[in-house]
């Protein structure tokens, strides 16, 4: 970190922020794609080539737009206190 930045401090009553689409998909889809003994890195690199090989994302992409709008009304709500 460089000198003299002061890193940002997250408030832990702000609201989660929304999920993309792939990580929606990839919380449905992670034990699937585990196998025993494969890494951290393994699994992220399998699951996105598994991701881009997917032709039909809408399920996951109207899941995303829910919870943005799920996120905007949390955070909204939160700011106006």
């Amino acid at each position: 970190m460089a000198k003299g930045v002061a890193k940002k401090v997250k408030d832990p009553n702000a609201p989660k922020r929304a999920l993309t689409a792939y990580f929606i998909w990839l919380q449905e889809n992670r034990e699937a794609i585990k196998k025993p003994g494969m890494t951290a890195t393994q699994v992220a690199k399998a699951a996105g080539a598994a991701w881009r090989e997917l032709t039909d994302k809408t399920k996951w992409e109207k899941k995303a737009e829910d919870d943005k709008k799920r996120y905007d009304r949390e955070i909204a709500a939160y700011k106006a206190h």
